[in-house]
């Protein structure tokens, strides 16, 4: 729920049993302080003959392969783009690109490469979401990079570790700042550095999450723009809401990096800890420790954040705070303090069809950071990781008697459109083009004066000054219709529970709902288990035209894992309700689509009948005008 929440941390880290996980470059030792330090980071670099001197004329591309900080023989591999076109008597920014989790670098423009064609394939999407070619014809100078673990540098992949990953991406910077002379640099965002390099980054999923760390570790506050595409606020939330696994989406992430071109080499713990989660249906809490210390929440869900003026609320808050005394088990610690991260321009790009990285984590990333001081916006799009095989959602491959209302929706015709009708990419280079390289005006120009815009539909969107939490209160009675669900036999257990029909004009639902309830085992009332019965909660819309049943609203399902009492967020939604539409709250008693056996394998310790009743509260805007497709 939204709310101050502070993280509690100890001063020193205390001595726990077990060895040191990780050689050199490792976490901090045990029983230390946080050494707060980047490693390799106080190093001085020379040039190493890799770069290449300015040629004024059409710009190059070319491969580097650099020694990490952290020794061992690793090294970082990675691509130049110079600006599409050079003139030596003139300086350029420079933006970090990187793919999604286990796909390589894209090491040319057009990023084809016949050894490995679904890397090649998912480059190109990414490149729709994270324009590369347009940001090198604009001519911003480019570096894309493959993440430790991955591609051609060396390592264990530890999920974007700040001790590891992001010691890598820090290093990277400080090499080009010595190897690169035609770099431009101007004040810092905080103008606190009056020669500051002018850097950016932009990259989706994974390559979202290198961002949020930077930002949070470099020694030198370099970042001056930052535009994270479908991307993670805490990763404890991502992978494991409420406690629940979503195992569908740890399967995937366990299964694309052991079948990526090279294999992504993911270290052994982390491999570990995932299968731990898959047998048990309940992530170690060492585990949960690690995916926070590599989350932005870790830096900024510790502080006491000032209120939203408009919103009246305090940044959201996605999971309970947590002591992060290890990163990757006994004996291991954070080698970062969890400070605050310096003002930054921020464009987060999020689809409120994601199923992985909910409109939720994007709301939760923008809210911490708006009030810094800087530009931060947020802005929706129907395409996420919701259009990937594994969870498709085009509204062609589910269209069906599992999932025939994904046709409200199809995501296709919206794949490189942002809300309020602008392309992605001239939206990143409106962004870039004020932040580095001082275009007053021109992000208002393109996207407007609201810093919210949520997609509604591929040719609907509703512009807003905040995202809305909670809002229209509805209560749902002890013997209210549908609130009552079989629990953890299968996908037919799904009952709804009315609770407006619209009328008079049509009305916007979208922001982040939030309920209130009991859940109560009603074949034994007196029943306590907190562990073993889990209900999945969502939003319906049943259409006034079109298809008979209800649609759930986005895709987005909310696990209550226990009996008792409940009040949380659920995930974001976006969608308008038309005359004549009904809006319900659903309940699941399985969803083997997201959660194959969650629930199944526990319940027959659980409860067999459950019955919900609270409140719940919907972001209804009312007949908000369309902001464009």
């Amino acid at each position: 729920m939204t709310g101050t929440i502070h993280r509690l941390l100890h001063g020193s880290i205390a001595a726990v049993a077990g060895g040191l996980l990780a050689a050199c470059g490792s976490s901090s030792p045990v029983g230390s302080t946080y050494p707060n330090s980047v490693i390799g980071a106080d190093q001085t670099l020379a040039p190493d003959g890799q770069g290449k001197a300015c040629r004024s004329g059409f710009g190059r591309v070319y491969n580097i392969n650099i020694p990490s900080p952290l020794g061992n023989g690793e090294t970082i591999g990675a691509t130049i783009f110079e600006p599409a076109t050079m003139d030596c008597s003139k300086k350029y920014p420079l933006i970090l690109w990187q793919s999604g989790w286990a796909t390589p670098r894209p090491q040319a423009l057009i990023p084809l490469n016949l050894t490995d064609p679904v890397g090649s394939v998912e480059n190109l999407v990414y490149e729709l979401v994270a324009p590369l070619d347009s940001l090198v014809a604009a001519n911003y100078g480019v570096i894309s990079f493959d993440p430790r673990g991955t591609g051609t540098s060396g390592g264990k992949a530890r999920v974007q570790d700040p001790d590891y990953e992001g010691a890598n991406v820090v290093r990277l910077i400080d090499w080009a700042e010595v190897n690169l002379d035609w770099l431009a640099y101007g004040p810092s965002v905080d103008n606190s550095d009056p020669h500051n390099l002018m850097l950016g980054a932009i990259g989706p999923s994974y390559g979202g999450m290198f961002q949020n760390i930077l930002l949070a570790i470099d020694p030198k506050k370099r970042l001056d723009a930052i535009v994270p595409v479908v991307t993670s606020h805490d990763l404890r939330y991502s992978l494991a809401k409420n406690d629940v696994v979503k195992e569908t989406w740890l399967h995937a992430l366990h299964g694309s990096a052991t079948g990526s071109t090279p294999v992504t080499q993911l270290d052994p713990w982390v491999a570990q800890e995932m299968n731990q989660a898959f047998a048990d249906n309940l992530p170690d809490p060492y585990f949960l420790q690690f995916l926070d210390y590599h989350s932005l929440a870790y830096f900024t869900d510790g502080q006491a954040p000032a209120t939203d003026a408009n919103s009246g609320t305090t940044p959201l808050v996605l999971a309970p705070s947590l002591a992060v005394t290890t990163n990757g088990g006994p004996g291991t610690a954070p080698r970062m303090a969890p400070d605050f991260p310096p003002e930054v321009n921020a464009l987060y790009i999020q689809s409120p069809r994601d199923t992985l990285f909910n409109l939720n984590e994007a709301t939760a990333s923008y809210e911490a950071l708006k009030n810094n001081g800087a530009d931060v916006r947020l802005f929706t799009e129907q395409a996420g990781h919701n259009t990937i095989a594994l969870l498709s959602d085009t509204g062609l491959t589910n269209a069906g008697p599992t999932d025939p209302y994904v046709l409200y929706q199809p995501d296709p015709t919206s794949l490189s459109t942002l809300c309020g009708g602008v392309t992605i990419n001239n939206a990143v280079l409106a962004f870039f083009d004020e932040h580095l390289k001082g275009v007053t005006g021109r992000v208002s120009q393109v996207l407007g004066t609201h810093p919210v815009c949520l997609s509604l539909t591929a040719f609907d969107s509703a512009s807003a000054d905040a995202v809305q939490h909670g809002g229209t209160a509805f209560t749902i009675a002890t013997d209210a219709k549908g609130n009552a669900v079989t629990v953890g036999e299968d996908d037919n257990q799904t009952t709804t529970i009315p609770l407006l029909t619209v009328s008079g004009s049509s009305n916007v639902l979208a922001g982040i709902p939030t309920i209130d309830v009991t859940v109560t085992d009603t074949d034994d009332p007196a029943d306590s288990d907190t562990t073993n019965t889990i209900v999945y909660v969502g939003i319906g819309q049943k259409h006034a035209l079109g298809l008979p049943g209800w649609d759930l609203v986005d895709n987005q399902l909310t696990p209550l894992r226990g009996l008792g009492h409940h009040s949380l967020d659920l995930s974001g939604v976006a969608t308008r309700l038309q005359v004549g539409d009904q809006l319900g709250l659903m309940l699941f008693g399985a969803n083997t689509n997201q959660y194959p056996t969650a629930g199944l394998k526990t319940n027959s310790a659980g409860a067999k009948h459950v019955n919900i009743q609270g409140a719940v509260q919907m972001p209804l805007l009312g007949n908000l005008p369309n902001a464009g497709g």
